[in-house]
């Protein structure tokens, strides 16, 4: 039975261009990688110093070939290849590998806060062991049985769970709406984009864990 593992993750990896610019926001929305290219991250940055962070990324010696893909709303969206460095403390291969599904990646202070779903225990315990036999620090925060129907807020991140509190308490979802993404985001004091990221992905957990996931087949009419 699968699990869904929520930890909080320290990795060289983007460290130093993090570390020159500490309240940079990130958002990680996808990683991929090929026997003949290296990985790919493309992530969602927000903050007030994006020279800075990009002067860091250039002297990251974990990261190259930075790219821009897209500006919105005072967010920026960036592609970054990994170094023969990089490449030997990030963990995609390893829960690659066991058959782990990425859910989320959150970067904002200190480490970074992580969720992937994992075909059984024994896949995650392996993945633990990897990143302690690389000397990465994993502190576990929540496992819970993917399955289960218990406690739909369990799918949740504590960033999502944050944002959406607030969203409800702010009037977000009332009709008419009260208050907008942006007036979360100043409120959060992060950026607009990561607020639509961080609602988009806690709703998308709140589906699967109370409706289920979509199915191909149809029901009886």
């Amino acid at each position: 039975m699968s699990v869904i593992a929520t930890f909080c993750l320290e990795t060289p990896v983007l460290r130093r261009a993090l570390n020159e610019v500490p309240e940079m926001s990130v958002s990680v929305e996808q990683q991929t990688a090929t026997d003949s290219s290296p990985t790919t991250m493309i992530f969602w940055a927000g903050g007030d110093d994006f020279s800075a962070f990009e002067a860091g990324i250039e002297d990251d010696p974990t990261v190259t070939d930075p790219v821009v893909l897209s500006e919105v709303d005072g967010t920026r969206l960036y592609k970054i290849h990994l170094t023969d460095e990089g490449e030997e403390v990030i963990t995609y291969q390893s829960w690659a590998e066991l058959g782990a599904v990425f859910l989320s990646a959150e970067r904002s202070g200190d480490g970074w806060t992580v969720q992937l779903r994992f075909p059984d225990r024994e896949s995650l315990q392996q993945y633990v062991d990897f990143c302690r036999e690389r000397e990465l620090t994993l502190d576990l925060r929540e496992i819970h049985t993917a399955d289960a129907k218990t406690d739909d807020s369990r799918a949740l991140t504590d960033v999502q769970r944050e944002t959406l509190l607030a969203a409800v308490e702010a009037g977000y979802f009332t009709v008419p709406r009260e208050a907008s993404a942006e007036d979360l985001a100043e409120d959060l004091g992060v950026s607009h984009q990561a607020v639509s990221e961080r609602l988009r992905r806690a709703t998308e957990s709140l589906v699967r864990e109370t409706i289920g996931s979509p199915k191909n087949d149809q029901s009886d009419e």
